[in-house]
């Protein structure tokens, strides 16, 4: 079974009541984690792993169309199966509302992590 920190919204890991660092539960937590970390991290932001992160801030600015929603799927599909996933064991949708296009990761049928780009705000909320 693998084991891994527990790592808040912003980053930073937890610590229990105790003072102690969290740790994950299942395999599930630890890969909503490393799911989640590629969808915020900037296109080679990591030096050690070129290549991991989404780079969803790119897209900030541009119009909410087709091309602008294909964009985001090709770089969260590149950024999961480089050097993590197998493509064809996760699927990723996009939802297109107004100014905001989400794109929802599941792994196991499960949604696992989800990351919704305002284009006009610029912003970029990663769950």
């Amino acid at each position: 079974m693998s084991v891994d920190f527990k790592w808040s919204s912003q980053g930073g890991t937890m610590l229990d009541g105790t003072g102690d660092l969290c740790l994950t539960s299942d395999p599930m937590e630890s890969y909503g984690d490393m799911v989640r970390s590629r969808l915020k991290a900037a296109i080679n932001a990591w030096k050690l792993y070129p290549g991991i992160g989404a780079g969803l801030k790119e897209s900030l600015g541009y119009a909410n169309s087709n091309e602008t929603e294909i964009a985001l799927r090709k770089r969260v599909l590149s950024s999961l199966t480089t050097n993590f996933l197998p493509s064809g064991t996760f699927d990723e949708t996009t939802l297109a509302l107004d100014d905001e296009i989400t794109v929802m990761v599941y792994l196991n049928q499960s949604l696992i992590a989800q990351a919704t780009v305002s284009t006009t705000s610029g912003t970029v909320t990663v769950n």
